[in-house]
């Protein structure tokens, strides 16, 4: 007779058609980004802007907020300006006008909740989830300093690529004897797919490879936090999830690039 909290574990385990979805979001979002990001760095902001603007749409949804039109048009205002202040930029330092939209965006959230009319029922649940969404977006325009040099492209591709790969050994959900290794085998799933941008690019394959470790573990964790949530069965939120597991990497290559190749990161 089974145990009773295996039993429950079963239950509660996300479905190979959910965990479907979810890949072939983020591979659809990290191969658009990819695009954008080579062809130019103005294309990858407008794609950035796009993104935010779906998360705007679908957050409130994802997470069951109250007031979601007032969060979803903070998330926007919010998002927007995030993206804006690295998109319009022509000269280094890239990030300078990010704390000034960053304020704006604080200012927006709290701005939002004093305007409520609705008794403001769960405001620091309202407030925390805004601010974890901007956070993810922040996240995300942290690619578009990468994309200014070849080396930061490269750095992008093999980010971009391992959040990808792992989204795909996420399927491996379906085989109960390795359920408890989906970390590690999003790990070793990002790390082939950065190695294999590396070869391509000739690039030294050990930044590569720890880079598509770092990728792959955050993005798979980011799939892992959301994935419990009922409002996962209904297509917008699955579509944000997708988004925000491919956007929380792009903290991987500036920060990888800033310790082991800071030529890639000027300004």
């Amino acid at each position: 007779m089974p145990h009773p909290t295996s039993s429950a574990r079963v239950a509660d385990a996300p479905t190979p058609g959910l965990v479907g979805a979810l890949a072939v979001v983020a591979c659809a979002v990290a191969g658009l980004l990819a695009v954008s990001a080579v062809a130019a760095p103005w294309l990858l902001a407008v794609t950035l802007g796009v993104c935010a603007v779906v998360v705007a749409w679908g957050w409130s949804g994802t997470l069951g907020l109250p007031s979601p039109r007032g969060t979803a048009a903070v998330l926007l205002i919010g998002g927007l300006a995030l993206v804006v202040s690295v998109g319009v930029r022509q000269e280094e330092p890239w990030l300078e006008w990010v704390p000034a939209a960053l304020a704006l965006a604080m200012i927006t959230a709290f701005l939002h909740q004093i305007l409520r009319r609705d008794g403001r029922p769960r405001v620091v649940q309202s407030v925390s989830a805004v601010v974890l969404g901007l956070a993810l977006v922040g996240c995300g325009i942290l690619m578009v300093p990468a994309s200014h040099t070849a080396g930061g492209i490269g750095l992008l591709l093999g980010a971009l690529a391992a959040s990808a790969a792992s989204s795909v050994t996420d399927l491996a959900v379906r085989w109960r004897a390795v359920g408890g290794w989906l970390l590690a085998l999003a790990m070793a799933g990002g790390a082939a797919a950065s190695l294999g941008v590396a070869l391509s690019l000739g690039a030294p394959w050990e930044t590569w490879v720890l880079l598509g470790v770092a990728a792959g573990a955050v993005s798979h964790a980011l799939r892992a936090v959301l994935v419990g949530l009922p409002t996962l069965a209904h297509s917008r939120p699955r579509l944000v999830t997708g988004i925000l597991s491919v956007l929380v990497v792009g903290v991987t290559p500036y920060l990888v690039g800033l310790a082991f190749l800071p030529s890639s990161f000027p300004g």
